[in-house]
Order: structure tokens, then C-alpha cells, then sequence
């Protein structure tokens, strides 16, 4: 299907900009910038911050607003200027300069008690412009304007400022810090260091010991107390799943006139289990896929994902790194153990239907395709699999079927397959569910499938085993072809472009479309009474959300890499619909 030329235009610019040169990480070219901002850091530091160019990452947030076209976003001026003015910074402020902040101990990132290095043109001018010295309570002591006392050290274009005077005099600059993280980071990695607008590194033993409370911030999403939110960008879960042998994570955050980009490394211990699950991955590793979206139709989406189970290391390599990662695997179905042996990878996508959500479902147009060595033996699994499925569970009762080599009425024979469900009768019922729980999961069924329930589609198709969702056949031959006869999903120059934000041989990739899944959510707010008109409408042409995530064994230890790029468009309605909240509670408190 071609796209409209709204939705060409609309996103250009992802494939203009790989034009114009390296994309992902080259917004920004801090060149030895990131190397010399690290200088000042102490080399004990257990957890530090660095934002090589202050200048750059105001300049880049300006055209990040520019681009997201949300003039509410622009009414306070340069972004640098207001987070100077939040935290009262007047005379001396060097805003070319670097800045940084680091703490030496698990305990005092904790507590908050670091030191922040911020560049000055004149430390003297600063100095005198946004403190008052207090000799009564040590050499080195000062009140800040609101009556804190802090400590304050001059040193390579900055002042050092810390709530503690020791942490001030131990301080030693380090030697060659980037350096040594090149040794234990790959040549990507310690580019998208060098070329990110800030950058953060938390040692392996001090994020086991803080994470509690970097976690519990996330999820109350609000920053975690003092220097420990530098251990939170929204990543509570992650840091919640690595494992005790993490041996550091750094994370990299790019701001671009296009898109932000958060990317993070996670180098683990290489005599701990993670590094010994990478080795046994890379000895049981294949041809690893860099098109993980390869055979899914190229067409607008709502959400589309791959898995490559052969950069895994097979099923059995999947399985052991979600385990590792203290995912549940419980919810994985029976039958996956047993195809698991042959399977080679795993792509999924929904699209918008022509029916809509009220009519055929929104899986209506998705398609799942199942890529393995023994496509036939799947199919066998997949028919033993769906019939097995009938029966009652709580309070409701579901009706399957399978049919196989069903002649279809546009030509060719596909596998049939059917789900239905109902609630149950009372004398069928047990205690695992009740009726409400059960009317609450017919609904959503009704949301996913339609009214009348799951009626799919199956075929075997070059290499693995295709399934739809719907009886169109439109749909089962777009997805029979797509990586066969027709372009996959991977070729769309959209997602190509936006991949140079992404690892660079994904073992999972994923896209979601914003924009696309903002009129699915209008369609199912229609159908609910009242509801009509609470999903405001967003542009359905804006670029998709993309992540993606690699796993694997770097010189002697694992390394997990995951990466997200928040195009522009996407990051001013996000931040606007919270301005916008903001201003709403303003009113409210002030009763207008």
C-alpha cells in the first residue's frame, strides 16, 4: 500500500537528515568535548554527570521547540535561561563551558552529597554575584541566596559546589577517564558517548545499592532525592531487572532538532552469570538479522516489533536472557516451548482497517509471523494449540476450532482458525474468575477482534508460518508477501533513517506510531458512552516512536544495549499536554 503524501511529507525529514550526513548521534559534535569535561571528575567517582557543551544543548533544545511547533513551549525564553534562572545563577556563568556533577559513594549519592563543577567566565564575579561567604562555619563555607550553606572550590574554569567541605578537598582531577572507558566500552558505544548532549555513569556495586530508591521515584515519577536521580531517566524497571553483576551503566541522552535520542549501556561483571548466558548466546549464534521488521507488510502502523531469536542465540538464549533479566515467563504460551527448537525469529504488526475498531477489531489488519526452520512442524503445533484452547476458565467459556487447507474464495487454500467466547453457565463456572472479571475480558476481546470474535487466517510462507488476525484475505496476502514479492517494513525510509539511533544489530526492535494510535484510541473512546472527544485527535502523519535493544558479549563481559528516539513532534505534545496541565491546575487553584 502507498502511503499518502501527507504522511511523506510529514516525516522527510528523518530521510532528508541521513542524507545531510550520520544522523543519529551527529546533531551534536562535541568532538573531545565529552573527554574534556570528564577531566575534571574525580577518577574514584562512583556515579558522575557531564554535559560537554552547555551552549550546544541549549542550541539543540531551541530547535528541538522550533521543530515541535508548540509556541507555549517558547513563551519562557531559551531553555538554558530558564533552568538558570530556576536555580538564581546571575553574573559569571560561562554557558560555553561544561558541567558536571559526581559523587564518590554509594551513601552520599544517596543523600545527595556531591559536588556540581559549574563552568564560570570569572570565579570571582560568580562568586561574589550568587553568595555570601560565612567564615563562621569554615573557610570554604557560603550561603546560597535562599540561606543554604554550601562549599565552594575554584577550579579549571569552574567552581566546584558541595554541601560538604571534605568532598571539595579530596577532590583530584582524573587522567585519561574517557580512555578507559573506551577500554571497556566498543568503538559505538564511546561515539555516542562523545556526541551526546549529557551523558551519565553509575558504577555496577553503588546502582545495586541505590537503585531502591531511583525505583521508587520512577514510579512515584517524580526525581529521585538529591544526586540519586541521576539514576532515573524514566528507566526504573530496567535498572530494577539488571542483574547484581552489572559491573556500570552509562546513558547518553542526544537532543536533535528532530528527535530525542536516550541511549544506555549496561557493561556487566565478566566472571558473573550474564557474561557466562552472552558467551553460550555467542556460541550458539546464527546469521544475526539486521532486519528485524523484514517480513511485515510496509504499510502505516500502529505499533510494529521484532525479535530476532537467532541474535539471541535461539529460543533457548531468549529464554535465559528474560530470565537473567527477572522478566515472568510464566506468561508464555505452552506451545512456544515446543516450536522454540526451530524458531529463527519472531515479527508482529497492527495496522489501521478500513473497518474500524467498532466493526472488525484493531487486529482486524495485523499480521504475525512466526520465522523458523521447520515452518510445516509449526503449523502442526499451532493446530494441536488453538483447539486446545476451548473450554471454561473462571467465568467464561471459549469455543475454538481449526481447519486446515480451507480453499479461499479469492484462489489458494489457507489454515482457518476460530475463537469465540461467551460467559459461562452458572453450574460451569469455578473459582478462578468471576462474572465481572469476565465481562470486563469480553469487552476487550470485542476491542481487539470485533464483535464476532477471533476469525483468523494461517499459511506457510517462505521460511516461516504467517498469521492474520481477520478473514480479508487482502490482509493474508499482503502479509504472504511482504519480504518475499513485496518491500518489507524494514525498508520504509522513516525507520531506516531513525534505526541510526538504534544498536546496530538489534536483537529486538521496535516502532510505535503515536499519531496512529491516537485516532485507535478516538475510535474505542467513541464506543464507550461519555467518553466521545476525551482523546484529543493528534496529527496521524508524525513519526513513530522507535526502541531497540541488543545483547551480547564485548571483549571479555556482556554487554546489554537498549536504545528510544522521541521524535519532536511527539516530545512537544507530550510536554505541552503537561504544560497545558499545569497551567489548568494554575486556574483551578486560583479560581478562574
Amino acid at each position: 500500500m502507498i502511503r499518502s503524501s501527507r504522511r511523506r511529507r510529514g516525516l522527510s525529514a528523518f530521510t532528508i537528515a541521513t542524507v545531510l550526513g550520520p544522523f543519529g548521534w551527529a546533531s551534536t559534535l562535541h568532538g573531545d568535548r565529552f573527554a574534556d569535561a570528564l577531566d575534571i571528575v574525580p577518577g574514584d567517582a562512583v556515579a558522575w554527570l557531564v554535559i560537554p557543551s552547555l551552549s550546544a544543548l541549549n542550541a539543540d533544545l531551541g530547535d528541538l521547540l522550533d521543530r515541535a511547533n508548540r509556541p507555549e513551549l517558547a513563551v519562557a525564553g531559551r531553555p538554558l535561561d530558564v533552568i538558570i534562572s530556576q536555580f538564581g545563577i546571575a553574573a559569571g556563568f560561562d554557558e560555553r563551558g561544561s558541567l558536571a556533577a559526581w559523587s564518590r559513594s554509594g551513601e552520599s549519592l544517596a543523600d545527595g552529597d556531591g559536588v556540581v563543577a559549574v563552568p564560570v567566565e570569572d570565579a570571582t564575579r560568580f562568586i561574589d554575584a550568587n553568595f555570601e561567604a560565612d567564615a563562621a562555619e569554615g573557610p570554604s563555607a557560603h550561603r546560597t541566596r535562599d540561606g543554604e550553606i554550601v562549599h565552594l572550590k575554584v577550579a579549571a574554569g569552574h567552581v566546584l559546589i558541595s554541601p560538604r567541605e571534605d568532598l571539595l578537598a579530596a577532590w583530584k582531577p582524573s587522567v585519561g577517564m574517557a580512555d578507559e572507558l573506551a577500554g571497556r566500552f566498543d568503538a559505538d558505544a564511546m561515539d555516542g558517548m562523545r556526541q551526546a548532549d549529557l551523558v551519565l555513569r553509575i558504577d555496577g556495586g553503588t546502582l545495586q545499592s541505590t537503585r531502591a530508591a531511583a525505583i521508587a521515584a520512577a514510579e512515584a515519577n517524580v526525581p529521585a532525592t538529591g544526586m540519586a536521580g541521576m539514576g532515573d531517566l524514566g528507566m526504573g524497571s530496567m535498572v530494577d531487572r539488571l542483574g547484581s553483576d552489572a559491573a556500570e551503566l552509562v546513558i547518553a541522552l542526544d537532543v536533535d532538532a528532530l528527535a530525542i535520542g536516550i541511549r544506555g549501556w549496561t557493561r556487566f561483571d565478566a566472571d558473573g552469570p550474564m557474561s557466562a548466558l552472552a558467551s553460550r548466546i555467542d556460541a550458539a549464534n546464527g546469521d544475526a538479522s539486521n532486519a528485524v521488521l523484514g517480513r511485515l507488510p510496509n504499510q502505516a502502523f500502529y505499533m510494529a516489533m521484532g525479535v530476532d531469536l537467532d541474535g539471541l542465540g535461539g529460543y533457548s538464549g531468549m529464554m535465559g536472557l528474560l530470565a537473567a533479566l527477572d522478566v515472568d515467563t510464566t506468561v508464555m504460551p505452552g506451545w512456544m516451548s515446543r516450536i522454540g527448537p526451530s524458531m529463527r525469529g519472531v515479527e508482529f504488526a497492527m495496522y489501521p482497517s478500513k473497518l474500524g475498531v467498532a466493526m472488525g477489531g484493531a487486529l482486524n489488519d495485523a499480521s504475525l509471523i512466526l520465522l523458523t526452520d521447520d515452518p510445516d512442524a509449526v503449523r502442526a503445533t499451532m493446530a494441536d494449540a488453538v483447539p486446545a484452547m476451548s473450554g471454561v476458565t473462571g467465568a467464561l467459556e471459549r469455543k475454538t476450532a481449526w481447519r486446515s487447507d480451507v480453499e479461499q474464495r479469492r484462489g489458494g487454500v489457507a489454515d482457518e482458525f476460530e475463537m469465540s467466547a461467551a460467559i459461562a453457565k452458572a453450574n460451569q463456572r469455578d473459582d478462578t474468575g468471576t462474572v465481572g472479571e469476565a465481562s470486563m475480558q469480553l469487552t476487550a476481546e470485542k476491542m481487539m477482534f470485533g464483535p464476532r470474535g477471533l476469525k483468523g487466517l494461517g499459511r506457510v510462507v517462505g521460511g516461516g508460518y504467517v498469521m492474520t488476525f481477520s478473514r480479508r484475505p487482502d490482509v493474508l496476502a499482503r502479509a504472504s508477501e511482504a519480504g518475499v514479492s513485496a518491500p518489507g517494513l524494514d525498508e520504509d525510509p522513516v525507520l531506516t533513517s531513525m534505526r541510526s539511533w538504534l544498536p546496530t544489530d538489534p536483537d529486538v526492535e521496535m516502532f510505535i506510531d503515536v499519531g496512529q494510535l491516537g485516532r485507535l484510541a478516538r475510535q474505542v473512546a467513541s464506543l464507550v458512552p461519555g467518553a466521545d472527544g476525551v482523546v484529543p485527535e493528534l496529527p496521524t502523519d508524525m513519526p513513530p516512536i522507535g526502541f531497540g535493544l541488543s545483547f551480547g558479549p564485548v571483549a571479555d563481559a556482556a554487554h546489554l544495549e537498549w536504545a528510544m528516539v522521541l521524535p519532536s513532534e511527539v516530545v512537544g505534545i507530550a510536554v505541552g499536554s503537561v504544560i497545558s496541565e499545569a497551567m489548568g491546575n494554575l486556574r483551578g487553584e486560583g479560581g478562574g
